[in-house]
Parts: C-alpha cells; sequence; structure tokens
C-alpha cells in the first residue's frame, strides 16, 4: 500500500468484442499483410514525390508472396494463408477462419476499390505504405537478431559484477507503522505508547492498513526509495528502537512510526537478476548494431529543421557556436527501454 506514491488508477472493465468486429478491426490495423499479397497491376507512381516512388517499387516488388498458398482470389488477385496466419497471430483465439477471410475479402474489395480511385498515387498515401513496410522489415529483422543473439554465462557474470558495484553501500530500514484517518485519534494512540503500551496490539486494533496490521503493524525491511516522501523522511530520522514524536501525515493518513533496525542492503543473487542482466546485454546489442549501421551508412539529411539534434550540436560545436536548447521532461527524463539509445529488449511492434 506505501510502497508507491501514485495514486490508484481504476481498473477498466474488459468488454467481450464481437468476433466479426474483432476481423473487421483486425483487418484494418493488419493490413500490411493483405497489402503484400496482393497481385493487381503495379501502381501508377506520383512522379512530383520521391518519397512515393520509393514506396510504390517496394509494394510492387512484395505483391506476390513466393511459395505461398493461395486460398481465394478476389477479381483474380490472390489471398495467401499466409496473409490469414499473419491476422490469426495478432487477433488471437475465438475468431473462426471462416469469419477472418469473409472480413479480409471485404477489405481487398474495399483496397481494390481505392486503387481504381488513384488513392495509391497520393503521397501521403504512398508514404504511410513505405513506413508500414519499414516497421514490418526491421521489426522481423530484430527478432531475428535477438534469437540469434548468444549471452555466455561470462557475459551475464561481469555484467553482475558490475551491477552490484553500482549498487553501492544502499540500506535498508525495519518499520512498523499504525495507520489511523483521524489524526486525533493518532496523537491518542501515540501517548498511550509513550506511555507503555504495546505496539503490536494497538496496530492490529486500529491500523486501517490491514495488511500490516496483522502483523502488528510491521512492514519489514524496505529501501527509502520506497515509501511515499513523508513517510520515508520520518524514518530516516529515527534511531532504531524510537517512535517518532510526531503522527506523520500521507495522502493515507495519519502514520504513527517505530524504527526497528536499519542494515546495509543485501545485493539480489546472481540467478535473481538473471533475466534484467540478459535483457540489458540484448538491449545494449540491439544499440550497437544500429550504430554500427549508421556508421557505415551514407544518410544525408537535407533540411535543418529535421536534422537530429546530436548532429545539430556536433556542427554547432565544429563551428565554435554552441546551439542553445531548451531540455523538456520528456527530453531529459526519457524512459528506460524508449527511443534510439534504449530498445526495448523485444522489438518494436509494428504500428499503422
Amino acid at each position: 500500500m506505501f510502497m508507491d506514491s501514485k495514486p490508484m488508477t481504476e481498473q477498466r472493465a474488459t468488454h467481450r468484442r464481437r468476433p466479426l468486429a474483432m476481423a473487421a478491426a483486425a483487418g484494418l490495423l493488419l493490413s500490411t499483410g493483405l497489402m503484400v499479397g496482393c497481385d493487381n497491376d503495379p501502381a501508377q507512381t506520383a512522379a512530383k514525390s520521391p518519397l512515393g516512388q520509393q514506396a510504390a517499387s517496394s509494394y510492387d516488388r512484395a505483391a506476390t508472396i513466393k511459395g505461398g498458398e493461395v486460398i481465394a482470389r478476389i477479381n483474380g488477385s490472390p489471398l495467401y494463408r499466409e496473409n490469414l496466419e499473419v491476422i490469426k497471430e495478432n487477433l488471437g483465439a475465438g475468431v473462426t477462419d471462416q469469419h477472418l477471410v469473409s472480413r479480409m475479402i471485404e477489405l481487398r474489395l474495399l483496397a481494390d476499390q481505392a486503387r481504381k480511385e488513384g488513392l495509391q498515387n497520393e503521397p501521403a498515401i504512398q508514404a504511410r505504405l513505405q513506413n508500414v513496410i519499414d516497421n514490418q522489415l526491421a521489426n522481423s529483422y530484430l527478432t531475428r537478431y535477438l534469437a540469434e543473439l548468444e549471452i555466455s554465462d561470462s557475459e551475464l557474470e561481469a555484467a553482475y559484477d558490475k551491477a552490484v558495484e553500482a549498487l553501492g553501500d544502499q540500506e535498508q530500514h525495519h518499520a512498523r507503522h499504525i495507520l489511523v484517518q483521524d489524526e486525533e485519534l493518532a496523537r491518542d494512540l501515540l501517548k498511550e505508547l509513550e506511555g507503555g503500551a504495546d505496539f503490536a496490539k494497538l496496530a492490529e486494533e486500529h491500523s486501517i492498513d490491514t495488511g500490516s496490521a496483522r502483523a502488528g503493524g510491521d512492514l519489514g525491511w524496505f529501501s527509502l526509495d520506497q515509501m511515499v516522501e513523508p513517510f520515508s523522511a520520518a524514518v530516516a530520522e529515527l534511531e532504531p528502537g524510537k517512535l517518532a514524536d510526531e503522527p506523520v501525515e500521507t495522502q493515507f493518513g495519519w502514520h504513527i512510526i517505530k524504527l526497528e533496525g536499519v542494515r546495509k542492503s543485501p545485493p539480489p543473487s546472481f540467478e535473481q537478476m538473471r533475466p534484467e542482466l540478459a535483457d540489458n546485454i540484448r538491449r545494449q546489442a540491439i544499440t550497437d548494431q544500429i550504430n554500427a549501421l549508421r556508421a557505415e551508412a551514407n544518410v544525408e539529411i537535407l533540411t535543418q529543421d529535421v536534422r537530429p539534434m546530436d548532429e545539430q550540436d556536433q556542427n554547432g560545436a565544429a563551428d565554435g557556436t554552441a546551439t542553445e536548447v531548451e531540455q523538456t521532461d520528456t527530453a531529459t527524463n526519457e524512459r528506460p527501454g524508449k527511443g534510439m539509445d534504449g530498445l526495448p529488449t523485444e522489438p518494436l511492434k509494428a504500428r499503422p
């Protein structure tokens, strides 16, 4: 209850979707797979758009699935079993193949009508197609790359040693508390404790934190950053065996706190950290691979407004004109696993 200072969010009820609606949604979201299965005439690319030319050419080359099993034809255009399997992988169980194929046929008919009206020639749509193809190929490459990546025990052990060293001499505290809603009651109970009353008994009788109340108010061992700040600040000022002089108010109510002891934090075992260590190694491997690809690539960014910030900084340093950039919380406190320097352990999911 007190391990996180953020309020709990309400859980949203999950409603069962009708199979037909789910199939239709899956078809629209996974249109990449369906489009790859088309065997229509190549789209005429808008000459004014180099981006569109590149997208259309990639699309045309992938118009058929080599060795694929044709399960239906729509106006002569093949629909492959591979298309169906991709939909099923993302949708999961609960929808029959018959329903999925019916929805996929409808999607193909709509897509064919869009081609007749020339929507495939619009640069914005060609750009979307290129992005979807790039995203899917990148995800597939990362999936294979990670599957083939071998992580040795020596790598894991070295990473464990570094992680333990980074933890340093952290402390854990062992405390008890009695939580009540009313400040006056909290002060009355504190007076009883100062007069010699049994802490565990009062906790069992009065604490609204039922989990710890059953253990006499015992919260066990914890690090200070696991607790909400008013509580952790009060614990940090106490000596083992002492009561806090005043009740401490948090968003949960009023706490009467007693510190039982302090110890150095024992590091987690190698086996406990193994999954996290392996994830970190995979993440670093992806970052290294991306950096290697960028080092070998010939990348030309032709407009200043889309130039990456790291390149702008380098250019500014080179000519002696440093560029001042206002950093936002999002930029400076990027969440772990996000961005090109911290890709998630598993490949990014394709997004339309």
